[in-house]
């Protein structure tokens, strides 16, 4: 299922008009502007906890990161459920401080692990 995945993925990419509807760049622009909304929304010193799936939280680390669209599919590969990524923002913007974080997971709950 992987490959599978990553092939329709790196498709969807690089189709200017997929058949299914939107955009890769519209998507990855639609995730981008939801984190850019957040820090004026909360007010200076304040925290957020945001709930989403891998394929937003891989295009907006692949921003903060400048990856390439390959990049973006590796990132979104290994995603693993109810992980912590934690960013900060501050005067010289937003900052990729850690992705994927899952220790909460070590052990005997190491069973419970699942991507994406």
């Amino acid at each position: 299922m992987q490959g599978l995945l990553d092939h329709a993925l790196a498709a969807w990419m690089k189709d200017p008009e997929p058949a299914g509807g939107g955009t890769w760049p519209a998507f990855a622009e639609g995730a981008r502007a939801a984190l850019a909304e957040l820090p004026a929304a909360l007010g200076r010193g304040r925290d957020a906890v945001v709930f989403t799936s891998a394929g937003p939280l891989a295009a907006v680390c692949g921003a903060l990161l400048s990856l390439p669209d390959e990049g973006v599919v590796a990132l979104n590969r290994v995603a693993v459920d109810a992980s912590v990524t934690t960013l900060v923002v501050g005067g010289s913007g937003t900052t990729l401080l850690t992705f994927n974080e899952h220790a909460h997971f070590a052990g005997d709950r190491r069973r419970m692990v699942t991507y994406r």
